[in-house]
């Protein structure tokens, strides 16, 4: 997303800017116009080292202590409840020793996508705020998820604050229809329909991998059950299904038990509330989590 945008301007009024909306959109879509967010410079960079053999922890110090705010984070999340030690990390060098190559690469994208989430205009805001809140919240459900289904905790944090980022591209568009964005049912239904296959355009963009690009591609699609065995986009659909648990919004969703991705994951037993029992007792943890990012 460029850094200094032209102003918006305001589209005429038409008898159906929804559908306008819709048809600008798809034809965006399909000739390849639609303007997609650049991942942060230092997430950039980071994952630049991190793929190169020859470099090491030094050289991941010397790019991330450019930037004050990621390196409190990686330290606060070594001394985390998860990573926590007789010791503490105190240095950069020691938290990311800790952390490991893999974990801080994407650490730094997690804490470096939050910035994509914030905008002046104040209608969008208020919509960036409830998804990058409800992202976070999927993240962190999925960190303490992934450590019961062998998976890499921090990957998966990482892949729950993605899913919701093809949002992006379209609320910029919304700027053009004021009236359809003081509508948040049509905006949510919007959201629903195109962020999933925008947020896969956008992680292809960011040269992430595949099983990445299809959580943000599965995002919602709860039915989903592409293969016998779990992978990340069905950690992140249970853990994004935690996130509506007493909202009214869950009675439009099938019951946990009938979804696919629950059925292969060994998450345990339900609790009165349908929700996972453990989850109660992981509660700080996932709190913890939360508070690092929002």
């Amino acid at each position: 997303m460029p850094t200094n945008p032209k102003p918006p301007s305001i589209v005429r009024a038409s008898s159906d800017p929804q559908k306008d909306l819709l048809r600008q959109v798809t034809a965006s879509l399909k000739d390849g116009s639609l303007e997609l967010p650049s991942l942060p410079d230092v997430a950039l960079e980071v994952r630049s080292v991190a793929a190169e053999r020859d470099l090491g922890i030094s050289d991941l110090v010397t790019v991330i202590q450019q930037d004050p705010g990621l390196s409190t984070y990686l330290i606060k999340v070594s001394n985390s409840v998860y990573y926590r030690r007789a010791k503490p990390a105190l240095t950069l060098a020691q938290a990311i020793s800790r952390l490991g190559v893999s974990s801080t690469r994407d650490l730094s994208s997690s804490y470096a996508i939050r910035t994509l989430f914030f905008m002046r205009n104040k209608e969008i805001k208020g919509y960036l705020r409830d998804i990058w809140q409800r992202s976070v919240y999927t993240g962190s459900l999925a960190h303490v998820m992934a450590e019961r289904c062998n998976m890499a905790p921090d990957r998966a944090l990482l892949a729950g604050l993605i899913q919701d980022i093809g949002a992006l591209p379209l609320l910029m568009h919304l700027e053009k229809y004021p009236a359809l964005l003081a509508d948040r049912d049509k905006v949510t239904a919007l959201i629903n329909q195109y962020s999933g296959k925008i947020s896969a355009l956008i992680l292809n963009a960011w040269h992430f991998d595949d099983e990445l690009v299809n959580v943000g591609l599965e995002r919602e699609n709860w039915l989903r059950d592409k293969r016998p065995q779990a992978d990340l986009a069905d950690l992140i659909l249970v853990a994004r299904y935690h996130t509506y648990i007493g909202e009214t919004a869950v009675r439009g969703l099938p019951p946990l038990f009938q979804i696919p991705a629950f059925r292969k994951l060994p998450l345990g037993e339900l609790d009165p509330e349908e929700g996972l029992a453990f989850i109660k007792t992981a509660k700080a943890e996932v709190e913890a989590m939360r508070q690092a990012l929002v």
